[in-house]
């Protein structure tokens, strides 16, 4: 009986291993993203990654209406059981390892295209671990602390200059007092950009622009991320948004009626 249930085992685990296999190597282009076609064309949804030696710790998506120039900053639950067809249930933030190297934030996009209903085709994924050496080349990230972050980091209540060694302390807090809807990652890299583009200083852009390419998986042009970076810092009406709210809780099923009242507050709030 031993021998067979070891047998067993190895058996199992042996299928789990070429499933795993199997799962990140999945091929995703960008015709295969399930994009909703009805949508209004003024508004731009951009999907952001932030991982954390290797997992997904962050999804954020970025909704600008370029005709009523209200942004909406959605944080999106990593926990959240969704389906991939390859594969079946998983957390959200597994999907983007399932991919193979072009399709990961692919595979990420059209997972939360076909959970939310949205057009999703443009992304941005970054590892934590490469902002110091960008806030370096910025020089210093000029961040807000509230009071609860000042007593955790040691600081003062207030505007803080954060060099590229503190940075990864502060996108890493975890506090009884957080906003689930807000990402200090996701606020960090917006300072950093938008600090870079209102420089003045035409070369450190460039230059910048070039390690950012370098360190991101991500199909935003340069020109995109400066409209994009300029209409979340500045627009007058910002809106944050956290998925699924914290009083609900979704079940495994993304078609379910919770999983459709999820949708349809994110929907009022990007497009009514």
């Amino acid at each position: 009986m031993k021998k067979y249930m070891a047998l067993l085992a190895l058996v199992l685990a042996l299928t789990f291993a070429c499933g795993c296999a199997l799962a990140a190597d999945i091929a995703v282009g960008k015709r295969d993203l399930a994009v909703n076609t009805e949508l209004d064309k003024s508004v731009s949804n951009v999907l952001f990654l932030m991982q954390d030696e290797g997992v997904t710790h962050t999804m954020m998506l970025a909704s600008i209406n370029s005709r009523t120039g209200r942004s909406v900053m959605t944080r999106i639950d990593c926990d959240l059981i969704v389906n991939v067809p390859e594969v079946g249930d998983v957390a959200l933030g597994e999907v983007y390892s399932l991919g193979n190297k072009k399709s990961k934030g692919f595979l990420a996009a059209r997972t939360i295209n076909q959970l939310l209903g949205l057009n999703v085709s443009t992304y941005i994924a970054l590892d934590m671990a490469r902002l110091p050496a960008l806030v370096d080349a910025v020089g210093v990230l000029n961040m807000q602390y509230d009071a609860y972050e000042a007593a955790a980091m040691g600081t003062w209540e207030g505007v803080n200059e954060l060099t590229g060694d503190m940075v990864l302390d502060y996108v890493r807090l975890e506090l009884d007092t957080d906003d689930p809807a807000r990402s200090r990652g996701y606020d960090a890299l917006m300072q950093m950009l938008y600090q870079a583009l209102h420089s003045g200083d035409i070369m450190g852009m460039v230059g910048l622009g070039g390690k950012l390419l370098d360190s991101m998986d991500t199909n935003l042009n340069a020109m995109a991320a400066v409209t994009m970076v300029s209409a979340v810092q500045a627009g007058s009406d910002r809106r944050e948004v956290a998925l699924p709210a914290p009083e609900h809780t979704l079940t495994t099923e993304p078609l379910t009626a919770d999983a459709q009242a999820m949708k349809a507050l994110l929907h009022k709030e990007i497009y009514e």
